[in-house]
């Protein structure tokens, strides 16, 4: 069975006092650019703290076999471009088991 190319992407906040209220300023855009592009996205959302209290970061799993596609598309995101993510971590992910594979897939 073939297994659709898929990134994941972390992104963690960066300290600072102002990233709260750059998340707050640029959400709707930031919104906006995940509607724009969702038809490539196969899951986003935002990480929180173990208390699931305060947003930390944002992880999203880009449908591309290509990896400088799915970094333009993040790098257009704003917010990437106000600099509130400290730390970006990409991977390759294979979709093996689970619900949203279906259940297991070899």
């Amino acid at each position: 069975m073939a297994r659709e190319n898929l990134w994941l992407v972390k992104c963690t906040d960066r300290d600072g006092d102002d990233v709260d209220g750059l998340r707050e300023e640029h959400m709707a855009g930031h919104l906006a650019h995940i509607e724009a592009i969702v038809d490539h996205i196969a899951m986003a959302g935002p990480l929180k703290d173990p208390a699931g209290e305060k947003i930390v970061g944002s992880m999203l799993v880009y449908r591309t076999d290509d990896l400088e596609q799915a970094k333009a598309w993040l790098d257009g995101d704003p917010y990437a471009r106000c600099g509130i993510w400290g730390t970006i971590e990409w991977s390759r992910l294979v979709l093996a088991a689970g619900t949203l594979a279906g259940g297991v897939t070899w």
